[in-house]
């Protein structure tokens, strides 16, 4: 953020706060591939907040990913939440002036600790942060449905089918066909739970998006995904495979168990947890994120931005779409056939290459003097060639097949042979993109 547009905020921040504002440090925090997140140092003098503060800006990304909610919608969330006893962040203060920043942000309190969710599953295993997961979970389930959050649509109907219907629109919306996601949601379709009971869900409850400082819960965040759902969704998404970061055997999101989630969980809320449902949701959390996924890299083929987080985003698909799979296995599967070509996602190799190029031309090389230097920008070059001589000898799968194939799963004709197709496709790719995957 340039000094213009500290000098703007400051005016602004004067403004809201009847003192005089000054900006002391501000430095754009890590991740962040939908929203933008910095860390603000604020003194204000007279007012009606006077003091140091240590803070948080939140604002939008470039651009977004079309189901995520927009800033002021984001705000009114969190004041709800802080309101139901969740740990959350306290709420400061919302913009929608765009000549300040841009687009729409707001400011919250800064909590400390860590959300990595790398580090955090390398802590030691804690079933009492776990069970306050679950308590903290049951009061964001206690929002009530209030004309300030008239914007969060309820379902079409069960919870389960909104989403499957949902998901079948987004893939409708990206390029390229994809039939192994195709076969999770006709097998989601198929063990669709009424799911009368719907409630004020979190929709992003995961290692990642919670702060932790010393073993205890310290904030949750990132509630642009929020909205009505069935109560066993949010359980589904924290403790599904995808947000365990390796630590697998620590079934709530990599940091505990799923006793002890439940236990809190039950404790809070007085409901009791359908475990065969907590499965159910797993799948569909897989898949939720698959999809997500695929938005995320669309950002970069089609949406202009070179960004390389966005551009890997779509090669974590096949092992998502190979949890899926072995999910929702046939009770008597097909083998799986023989010389099957990987499924090579966009953004493509030569893409990849370009971007990897980039960084080390632009952004490495800037900061390296002498030796070093020379060595990054010889690595660019290199890069380079590759990029250019690799466009066009790939020989991927049937794309017109797939397509095929795609329709023919949606229409519920799907087969025990297509499963062994698409895990034999899956299974090849991993081998290109993330062998460890396949164990």
């Amino acid at each position: 953020m340039d000094r213009d547009a500290i000098k703007r905020l400051e005016v602004w921040l004067a403004r809201q706060s009847g003192g005089r504002a000054q900006v002391r440090d501000l430095k754009q925090l890590s991740g962040g591939a939908i929203q933008e997140n910095w860390a603000l140092s604020l003194d204000l003098e007279g007012g009606d907040w006077p003091g140091s503060h240590d803070l948080v800006l939140r604002k939008d990304a470039p651009s977004n990913v079309a189901v995520s909610h927009g800033r002021a919608e984001e705000f009114a969330i969190l004041k709800h939440a802080h309101d139901a006893g969740a740990t959350v962040p306290v709420p400061c203060v919302l913009c929608e002036d765009n000549d300040v920043l841009g687009t729409p942000f707001f400011i919250m309190h800064r909590a400390e600790g860590t959300a990595a969710g790398h580090k955090l599953v390398k802590m030691d295993a804690n079933d009492a942060l776990a069970e306050d997961l679950g308590r903290n979970l049951a009061r964001i389930h206690t929002i009530k449905d209030t004309p300030d959050l008239a914007f969060v649509a309820k379902p079409d109907g069960p919870a389960a089918m909104s989403s499957v219907n949902e998901y079948r629109r987004h893939l409708d919306d990206l390029p390229g066909s994809h039939p192994a996601l195709e076969w999770g949601l006709a097998w989601l379709e198929a063990n669709a739970p009424s799911g009368d009971e719907i409630v004020f869900s979190h929709r992003d409850y995961r290692t990642g998006n919670y702060m932790v400082t010393d073993g205890k819960l310290t904030a949750i965040l990132d509630w642009e995904f929020a909205g009505w759902s069935d109560p066993m969704e949010d359980i589904g998404w924290l403790t599904a495979k995808c947000w365990r970061f390796g630590a697998n055997d620590r079934v709530c999101g990599g940091v505990g168990s799923l006793d002890a989630l439940i236990r809190g969980y039950e404790a809070e809320s007085g409901r009791t947890v359908d475990r065969p449902m907590v499965a159910y949701w797993q799948v569909m959390a897989t898949m939720r994120w698959a999809v997500i996924a695929l938005q995320q890299a669309d950002r970069f083929v089609t949406g202009g931005e070179r960004n390389l987080e966005l551009a890997l985003t779509a090669h974590i698909v096949p092992e998502l779409e190979m949890q899926i799979l072995d999910a929702t296995a046939p009770v008597d599967p097909a083998p799986l056939p023989d010389g099957v070509q990987p499924v090579r996602p966009d953004p493509s190799l030569d893409a990849l290459l370009g971007i990897a190029r980039d960084i080390v031309r632009n952004d490495l090389a800037s900061v390296l003097d002498g030796d070093a230097r020379y060595k990054a920008l010889m690595a660019a070059n290199a890069l380079g060639i590759v990029e250019r001589q690799i466009t066009g000898l790939s020989v991927g799968a049937d794309d017109e097949g797939r397509k095929e194939m795609a329709a023919r799963i949606r229409d519920g004709d799907g087969t025990v042979k297509d499963h062994a197709q698409l895990l034999a496709e899956v299974r090849a790719t991993l081998k290109e993109s993330n062998p460890r995957a396949l164990g």
